[in-house]
């Protein structure tokens, strides 16, 4: 029994001990106090608060140190607690300072049980405070430049457009940022994004303007115009001045170029995202000529983007609704004018819109995972088509370069030969002569192995340099389709290029191999690229009004479109 006792008293003193150290560890101020505030124990956190020493704290009264104003709600507080109506008083009074001072602070009191008196916790809501606008600054600016962020540039935009200045918008976007971070490494990448960062701030920093950081080597630049604001080109001109000024990181000398996306005078009554997004419309434009460009947006051009951009967005649903759909046209032998196959082009019937050019949207979707799916539907369907409707000629299906790097389309193809699909090489696939030009051997040898199924290629887009002239000995090809923007240039007989094209053919054709004019318009065009050697055709020159048809047994069933004499 003595033993028993003696270990619950250990027990005890240690239990106190623990309490005691938390007690003065508190960073929170903590007093035990009577029934009617006296003050039996502080804690150094308390008398840290309070802005007393613990002799000013001993013998006091807590609600002495409370604004006076703001005592007699407390002692009430207090007296519900006493009299069971709440279980833990939670209140924010104002305390006061030695030197007077009034200052916010939360407090937290429960009842002693078995003892007459209270604990209570004060906590300071100034230290709070700064925590919580540390967190909001985190939450606003950049941790990398220490710049605003998108968000808090969105809402100062839609403060700017609250104000009676005029004002301008940059999107501005660094060119080559991601070749000094893979070849040079993160670091260094981002050494020099801080270094832009305090270089675009230092170019406005005598305007009323905000730079911020959207996100990789992206900023906006928003600022109101006053008297002495420089204009557009010259502001562009000093960022870009400051930019390309070399910088020397780890003993490399780096700068950097930058393109950019303006909107001047913003309207007034226009959403900020829907000005961001107008800006980074023009800097998609900007962009597309090359980097060091700028643009000035443009409502009409850039709408047109973005309905573009907007309809892209909403393929896979257009897919799966069967809005997505193929048409065919005619590929046609120059000499006499007979339809000798078929060349299958995407075809969106929009429910608002009417029927839509594939093509325009396809350029895009080459930016999404949507592009290698469709591409082996495209395949599928078309050969499926062709079968079906007992056409034993030819039928080319253009692939665009990310369909073609793209496994889908392959496994595609792979199937309809496993079907035992009569003659493999039926199917003609179109390449695209400039992705096999820059897509290196993994490109190269996808082409081959299709080749090596039985499959005939065909070059697309074929023009006269000597690196596609190369592919030619590369590649098992079959034919070749010259690019529409040669093919328009049979119009001027003294064009340097046709003359170049003229030689071009001859040795093609020497070589064995097939060549297709793509986009014929006129009877002129169609006799005069056959005076060059250009064996068949395609384009509105032999669809007429009626367009590509949905139905190829249809359009091989017509066997003839009529020699292209007199055309």
């Amino acid at each position: 029994m003595l033993n028993a006792v003696r270990e619950s008293q250990r027990e005890w003193r240690a239990s106190e001990a623990q309490l005691d150290e938390i007690f003065l560890g508190s960073p929170s101020g903590i007093a035990v106090t009577g029934p009617d505030g006296e003050l039996v124990r502080t804690n150094p956190a308390l008398h840290r608060i309070l802005d007393r020493a613990p002799n000013e704290v001993a013998g006091g009264n807590l609600f002495e140190f409370v604004h006076e104003t703001d005592r007699r709600l407390l002692r009430d507080g207090y007296r519900d607690l006493r009299d069971g109506k709440t279980d833990r008083l939670r209140s924010r009074p104002r305390f006061v300072t030695k030197d007077g001072d009034p200052f916010q602070a939360t407090l937290t009191a429960s009842l002693l049980r078995g003892a007459q008196g209270y604990v209570t916790i004060v906590a300071d809501d100034a230290e709070l405070m700064l925590l919580q606008n540390q967190l909001r600054h985190q939450l606003l600016h950049d941790l990398l430049t220490g710049l605003p962020n998108r968000q808090f540039f969105s809402t100062h935009l839609e403060h700017v457009l609250h104000q009676p200045n005029p004002a301008t918008l940059y999107h501005v976007d660094l060119d080559g940022l991601s070749l000094v971070t893979d070849g040079l490494g993160r670091k260094t990448g981002d050494s020099l994004l801080r270094t832009a960062a305090d270089r675009l701030r230092s170019v406005v920093a005598g305007e009323n303007a905000m730079v911020a950081r959207f996100e990789s080597g992206k900023f906006g630049i928003l600022i109101e115009k006053s008297a002495n604001t420089p204009d557009v080109v010259t502001m562009i001109e000093r960022i870009d001045e400051t930019l390309t000024e070399p910088v020397y990181i780890d003993g490399k000398g780096l700068a950097v170029t930058a393109s950019f996306g303006v909107v001047e005078d913003l309207p007034r009554t226009v959403e900020p995202a829907e000005l961001l997004r107008s800006a980074d419309l023009a800097l998609r434009r900007a962009k597309s000529k090359g980097p060091g460009r700028w643009v000035r947006y443009d409502p009409v051009r850039d709408g047109r983007a973005r309905e573009t951009i907007g309809l892209v967005a909403t393929m896979p649903g257009a897919w799966e609704n069967g809005e997505l759909g193929i048409a065919y046209e005619p590929l046609t032998r120059l000499a006499d004018g007979e339809i000798v196959g078929a060349e299958a082009r995407l075809r969106w019937e929009h429910p608002e819109l009417g029927l839509l050019p594939g093509e325009r949207y396809l350029e895009l979707a080459e930016h999404t995972a949507l592009i290698g799916a469709l591409g082996a539907w495209l395949v599928k369907r078309g050969w499926t088509d062709n079968v079906a409707g007992g056409a034993d000629l030819p039928l080319l299906l253009p692939l665009t370069p990310n369909q073609l790097a793209d496994p889908r389309p392959a496994e595609a193809i792979r199937g309809i030969l496993d079907s035992a699909a009569p003659a493999p090489d039926r199917l003609w696939l179109g390449l695209p002569s400039g992705a096999l030009l820059v897509g290196g051997h993994e490109i190269a040898n996808n082409a081959r192995v299709l080749a090596g199924l039985g499959i005939s290629l065909v070059l697309l887009d074929f023009g006269v340099t000597p690196g596609e002239l190369a592919l030619l000995e590369e590649l098992p090809v079959h034919a070749v389709r010259l690019g529409s923007r040669l093919v328009r240039h049979a119009v001027d007989e003294d064009s340097l290029v046709l003359a170049g094209a003229k030689t071009m053919i001859a040795l093609v054709r020497q070589a064995g191999i097939t060549v297709l004019a793509g986009d014929l318009e006129t009877g002129e065009q169609a006799r005069w690229w056959q005076r060059a050697g250009v064996e068949l055709g395609t384009g509105p020159l032999f669809t007429g009004g009626k367009g590509p048809a949905t139905d190829i047994g249809s359009l091989i069933g017509g066997g003839r479109t009529g020699p292209t004499q007199g055309r």
